[in-house]
């Protein structure tokens, strides 16, 4: 069944409202189905507030975990592949100097929360590299009172097209590896941006890095999407790129190129991009097979210690009372391919016309799969809103239950954060079990200037930023086409659309400009900076800028999304606000909190910025994240906990 919010469709539970009854649809999701919302408590003394109506949620464990139904065809022990997995995506030897993981900007709660030289330029002016943020820096658009729509009688009175991004690697062009070393030789670009008098210091991304956690559950990943449903083995761009390639072997050792596809695994495709990425990890030029010969030749994680409860890498240290780091002497990153992957993808002694064995050259698809697997446990199933969707109604707070009512009525949040995982973007909602089967993914909605536009689900333009700056969805591959799926038809390609067949005329409007993949709301209180170019340091001021409308409403209006037109309900009233800052807390599954499993990880060494130059060198400023086990360690902070 269909309702509308405002003027999009949103899926619904087929089932009435009994109080409290809970009820398992034919599919598997639990939900719990309430009576109807009374009015908002406020004031303390008034009474407690009915059971809010839970329209389309429900605890995560009732969703399947998606994983490509082909995957067997390509990992023969999927244990293995997490093990190898959860090895790559914390080892810093990855990075072109040996000190740059995956994990370097997906390390709090799957996100990054640094706050030195985390400042890139979009348009417009730029405070200069190596900046230190401080609380006085957000929000990014600030108006004179936060709580009231920009107005004559509300100027702005500061605004910045500046991002909060990820540090990542010095400029530099790849020259080669360094045998039995993980720093790799490179040749110094002078960087006319990110430098401090004339000294390189780290890149800085062009948009704020999403959490991992729960990423497995998305249809597409980056902002943009462009991190491919299917998975080709080589890069990010899935069935858009038909000369992606993998090398396969027979039985006698003869290779050949094959493509594939696997669908389920844009954490697949979005896990391939990073590596080799000139501002993320990698010295310019570098190559997928490259990097495998050079980590085949490194012990894995070398660099690192490694708790001895570590829930996935514990069996592979060397012991406790010995300080050396790193997996035991006799277990390679080749030894752990073999075990994960068919002989039919690195058994070959024929060398490819580059010069690579068969493991090095299909290194992307073992990266690629074992880092999607190890992100599949990452999976933040048990928190209070999860054991009040369970029935326990103690879980959460009068207040977070206001709040609750609020994000689901009034506010229309569900309208985008909706389902189990908190995004439209998912795909349980696009394409899965709670997908409407008469729906594609494409959908057509009257926009927020009255017109009716085509539009990919589960990306939206909400006006946080002009959307001149930054298309999104909207952006493309210089040669392979347009991100979004509708463009794409248009354009006279065929994506896969679930089955379903879409017509879109070369004069129907589409609104994809500016638009971004909805993120997840599960473990918000961990992740800011928040928006796409982290601008806002608080819930609060999250919450604030649904309630007054969009920062660039005139400016975005051919695409904006017809539901941030503003919250009147919670406009001004700071009790309501809070509320719904309350229940996003509630959100939050303390395994999380605690860096418990499956949370837990090897230790990390992180560049923070520059703290001095020397011989023409930035040296870093070292933030030691410690090694946690099983068990966990102390709390993580909150960002606007940090940025003070």
């Amino acid at each position: 069944m269909l309702e509308v919010f405002g003027n999009r469709r949103v899926r619904r539970p087929l089932m009435s409202g009994a109080l409290c009854a809970v009820a398992f649809w034919s599919f598997g999701m639990l939900a719990i189905e309430r009576g109807a919302p009374s009015s908002p408590r406020v004031e303390a003394q008034e009474p407690e507030p009915a059971e809010p109506e839970v329209p389309l949620l429900g605890a995560l464990e009732s969703v399947p975990v998606p994983l490509p139904p082909n995957l067997d065809d390509f990992v023969s022990n999927r244990k293995a592949a997490i093990v190898l997995g959860k090895a790559l995506f914390w080892d810093m030897q990855v990075g072109g100097d040996g000190r740059t993981a995956c994990a370097s900007c997906h390390f709090h709660a799957g996100a990054d929360n640094r706050t030195k030289n985390t400042l890139a330029p979009r348009t417009g002016t730029f405070r200069g590299a190596n900046a230190q943020l401080t609380a006085t820096d957000f929000p990014f658009h600030r108006l004179a009172d936060p709580n009231e729509k920009r107005s004559g009688d509300n100027p702005v009175i500061f605004d910045t097209s500046e991002v909060v991004g990820s540090q990542g690697v010095v400029k530099k062009l790849f020259l080669g590896i360094n045998e039995d070393s993980a720093i790799d030789r490179g040749e110094t670009v002078a960087d006319p941006i990110f430098n401090v008098g004339g000294t390189n210091v780290r890149q800085v991304t062009g948009r704020n890095a999403p959490t991992v956690i729960n990423a497995v559950y998305n249809d597409r990943n980056f902002w943009d999407g462009r991190a491919n449903r299917f998975f080709n083995g080589v890069n990010p761009f899935g069935d858009m790129d038909p000369d992606a390639k993998v090398w396969r072997s027979n039985k006698n050792g003869a290779l050949r190129q094959v493509r594939i596809l696997l669908d389920n695994a844009s954490l697949a495709s979005q896990a391939v991009g990073p590596p080799n990425n000139e501002v993320e990890m990698s010295w310019d030029g570098r190559t997928f097979a490259e990097l495998g010969r050079k980590m085949l030749q490194l012990r894995p994680l070398a660099l690192q210690r490694i708790d001895p409860n570590d829930s996935v890498l514990g069996d592979f240290v060397i012991g406790r009372k010995d300080d050396r780091r790193g997996f035991r002497e006799k277990i390679s990153y080749a030894d752990l391919i073999r075990r994960a992957f068919p002989p039919a993808y690195w058994r070959s002694e024929e060398i490819t016309p580059t010069g690579h064995t068969q493991m090095e050259a299909n290194f992307s698809l073992f990266w690629g799969l074992s880092i999607m697997l190890y992100e599949s446990t990452l999976v933040s199933d048990d928190s209070p809103f999860d054991r009040y969707m369970k029935g326990d109604q103690k879980a959460l707070s009068s207040k977070a239950k206001e709040g609750l009512e609020i994000f689901t009525n009034q506010g229309k949040c569900i309208a985008c954060h909706s389902g189990p995982e908190f995004t439209g973007a998912a795909i349980s909602q696009l394409r899965g079990v709670l997908a409407d089967p008469d729906e594609p993914m494409i959908e057509l909605m009257a926009m927020q200037n009255g017109s009716n536009a085509f539009y990919d689900g589960g990306f939206y333009n909400i006006g946080v930023r002009p959307t001149t700056e930054d298309l999104g969805v909207g952006g493309r591959h210089p040669t392979l086409g347009p991100w979004a799926l509708a463009r794409r038809v248009q354009e006279g390609q065929r994506p896969d659309l679930n089955g379903r067949s879409i017509t879109i005329g070369p004069s129907d409007r589409i609104a994809v400009d500016g638009a971004f993949k909805t993120p997840t709301l599960r473990n918000v209180e961990l992740t800011g900076p928040y928006m796409h170019n982290g601008g806002m340091r608080t819930l609060t001021e999250v919450v604030q800028f649904y309630a007054r409308r969009a920062d660039f409403f005139e400016e975005n209006i051919d695409n904006l999304d017809p539901d941030v037109d503003g919250i009147g309900h919670i406009l001004g009233n700071d009790a309501r606000v809070q509320a719904v800052v309350e229940f996003l807390k509630s959100l939050t599954d303390e395994r999380v909190r605690n860096q418990a499993a499956p949370f837990d990880h090897p230790e990390l060494i992180i560049p923070n910025g520059a703290s001095g130059f020397a011989n023409g060198v930035a040296i870093d400023n070292e933030i030691v994240l410690p090694a946690v086990g099983r068990r966990g360690s102390s709390p993580i902070p909150a960002f606007d906990q940090v940025v003070r």
